[in-house]
């Protein structure tokens, strides 16, 4: 999320909707600030006793009234030790929950978020949001309310008593607290600002990172190391700016509160001393005195230091409730409903228009019926919405006008996960999840047995390479499956499809970028996997096609030809041009997509 599409919120809407993760932990958030409240008023009881100690036991030289007092001491140390100790686990328990489930929340949030979302969005700066932000939103949730209830008690209680040991003095020592809160209002605004800023450049950063160490086969093959390091150095640099210029804010706030709060002491110290000379307070009020300014300037001190977490606070939840309250281009409608488990499988397309940003169309007023069980190519230049077509179908996409139809339903009307449930999708590039063969075989099912799994290598034309490895099904097989060939990464996303048993099957140049032996394996394994399927094939080798039912040529105006193989490259149009530019299919007709014994 860029700075220009931050959203802006107000501190009062920030807690309340903050409070929706305080919540269901009120118990431990209650009982933590009421060890802040029972800290806060054993701070304040030592030093009266102290007083006491001073004015009455020692001149009076009452050992047994100094035994008694410095007991009461003990005994409170040791209540104060107990409270501190509830606090200190409990308000980072309540934190680390609270950073659980807003984490656990900004994950499903993205997990519904529509294609449209993640095309605008980079991914390292999402999980930069995910744990920088958010873990700067953890650091201050539980600080903040316990050290703004404690400034609380603490001053009202601390000059509660210097009001009755002497109301001149109590009012002198008024005097810092406007004018730190002035100090705190003018710099405030630019803490967050700068907070903000510097969110955004380790974002940035994150996402270079993501990007790079994604790619770092393509950087390296192509001697890029030097200029990618320059352009990360560029970002790194932009960082460096940003968290300086916040020092340079918080230099300032800090240095100045700590200077009035000094001032202050001074001041304060001054006054009491002339009033202890003067005989308007005793020794012992004047230890005490000078004690509860202490214990006033404290709390004082460190909500200067709250104002950094909460600013930080507030950027970080700026940044998490600006994701939170994105709407997802496509969601479920009021009252969608299920699609049955089996379906025959007809898609239709009525008057479909479509445009990624509103102003070039890539389909407008498209018309096209699927019968169920039907094998269709969809053929044509790059770049005239083939991928988009197929996209549509189990709306990866939202089609602006018109309507896309599975059996006659309207795919707006219908369930996500029921839709997707009755679309298998085989891509160019495969994407496997870290982890074994077996894991992302039953990434679709993982009810499936160890017998389903392996009939579905079979028939995927798996098994066999996968029982040669050492550890068979359990292999490890790394990042994005980098430790298995092309044709093996095919071979298991087919195995995957043959798993979910869906009945609308795409096929999105599954055979591409693949050696002739790989192809042979793979046509094979997809031959048995349309069997009984409506299946779409998006291809630009045509000798990929040759044995679908009907062969659509799609270009930039819309369908320009529709038929069988023979049909179209026996008349004159795009097809044929196509078919002779690729030297009339030449050996590769052998694998055209068909029945394996056509």
């Amino acid at each position: 999320m860029n700075r220009s599409s931050r959203r802006s919120y107000g501190y009062g809407t920030l807690i309340k909707r903050l409070w929706r993760y305080y919540a269901p932990y009120k118990a431990i958030l209650f009982t933590d600030l009421g060890a802040v409240v029972i800290l806060s008023v054993l701070g304040l009881v030592l030093p009266y006793l102290l007083k006491i100690m001073v004015d009455e036991a020692v001149p009076a030289r009452d050992l047994a009234e100094m035994l008694r007092i410095s007991a009461l001491v003990g005994i409170l140390a040791f209540a104060k030790y107990a409270a501190n100790y509830y606090s200190l686990y409990w308000g980072h328990a309540l934190a680390a929950r609270m950073e659980r489930d807003m984490r656990r929340d900004f994950f499903a949030k993205l997990q519904g978020m529509s294609f449209s979302f993640f095309d605008s969005r980079k991914t390292g700066e999402l999980m930069s949001r995910m744990t920088n932000d958010i873990g700067k939103v953890s650091d201050a949730v539980n600080h903040a309310p316990e050290d703004l209830l404690l400034a609380a008690v603490t001053v009202a209680g601390a000059y509660g008593v210097l009001f009755a040991l002497n109301p001149i003095l109590a009012l002198i020592c008024l005097a810092p607290i406007p004018l730190m809160a002035l100090y705190t209002a003018l710099l405030g605004g630019r803490i967050l600002r700068g907070f903000e800023r510097q969110n955004d450049a380790i974002a940035a950063i994150n996402a270079k990172i993501e990007n790079i160490f994604a790619g770092i086969r393509v950087v390296q093959s192509f001697a890029r190391e030097k200029d990618e390091t320059r352009r990360f150095g560029r970002l790194n640099e932009e960082n460096y700016e940003a968290w300086r210029a916040v020092l340079n804010t918080l230099g300032w706030y800090f240095g100045g509160v700590d200077f009035l709060r000094d001032i202050a002491r001074l001041v304060i110290i001054a006054a009491g001393g002339l009033f202890a000379v003067k005989g308007h307070l005793s020794a012992g009020s004047l230890v005490a005195f000078v004690s509860y300014v202490a214990i006033c300037l404290e709390p004082i001190e460190r909500l200067t230091r709250t104002v950094e977490s909460v600013q930080r606070l507030a950027a970080g939840l700026g940044s998490f409730f600006g994701i939170m309250d994105e709407k997802s281009a496509i969601a479920d409608a009021p009252g969608a409903r299920e699609l049955p488990h089996r379906i025959e499988g007809r898609v239709s397309f009525e008057n479909v228009g479509f445009s990624y940003d509103g102003n070039k169309h890539v389909f407008k007023a498209l018309n096209l019926d699927i019968a169920a069980g039907a094998t269709v190519a969809l053929v044509g230049p790059s770049g005239v919405g083939k991928t988009t077509f197929c996209n549509l179908i189990p709306r990866f996409y939202e089609a602006q006008t018109g309507r896309v139809l599975v059996d006659g339903n309207d795919v707006r009307e219908l369930t996500l996960s029921s839709l997707r449930r009755a679309v298998g999708i085989v891509q160019q590039d495969v994407f496997l999840f870290a982890g074994t063969i077996r894991e992302n075989l039953a990434y679709g099912r993982p009810d499936a047995s160890a017998a389903e799994i392996e009939i579905a290598a079979r028939d995927a034309n798996a098994h066999d390479f996968i029982a040669e490895l050492k550890e068979g099904y359990d292999t490890w097989i790394g990042e994005r499956g980098l430790r298995l060939s092309g044709g093996q990464k095919q071979r298991i996303a087919i195995a995957r499809a043959f798993l979910k048993d869906p009945p609308i099957l795409i096929l999105d140049e599954a055979t591409s970028s693949l050696d002739a032996r790989s192809e042979r394996a793979v046509q094979e394994a997809l031959a048995r996997l349309v069997k009984g399927r409506t299946t779409l094939i998006i291809a630009h080798r045509l000798s990929t096609v040759r044995g679908a039912d009907e062969i659509v040529v799609l270009t930039e105006a819309g369908i320009a030809q529709r038929g069988r193989h023979e049909e179209l490259i026996a008349a004159p149009g795009l097809y044929r041009e196509l078919y002779d530019s690729q030297g009339g299919l030449g050996a590769g007709a052998d694998l055209a997509l068909r029945d394996e014994e056509a």
